[in-house]
């Protein structure tokens, strides 16, 4: 699996860990125990991420990756708001990562 593969992987468990944990309302549920197991899979994905990845590579795109991600679940999944100016500074985080993967 190539490394932007797994950076991908690694964005979605994690925004479905962190997803679980802010629905589940309180620690003591079975929601909140999914999203934790979820998040610590990511960061095991993690470590194995950054041991085939360059850190100044991976890091950019996992972390404007997640900012987006989380924005979106927050918006669609949690009736979070999202104001106009919070938008586009969401589409400069992934122009950031759109410029990052291109580079050569």
């Amino acid at each position: 699996m190539s490394n932007f593969l797994f950076l991908l992987l690694y964005v979605v468990i994690s925004a479905f860990g962190l997803y679980k944990i802010k629905a589940a309302g309180h620690v003591m549920s079975v929601e909140f125990a999914i999203g934790f197991v979820a998040y610590g899979v990511g960061f095991l994905l993690w470590l194995y991420i950054l041991i085939r990845t360059p850190l100044s590579f991976a890091f950019p795109i996992a972390a404007g990756a997640l900012i987006l991600s989380t924005q979106l679940i927050g918006y669609f999944l949690l009736d979070e708001d999202m104001s106009i100016l919070h938008g586009i500074g969401v589409s400069a985080i992934v122009v950031g990562i759109v410029l990052i993967t291109l580079r050569v």
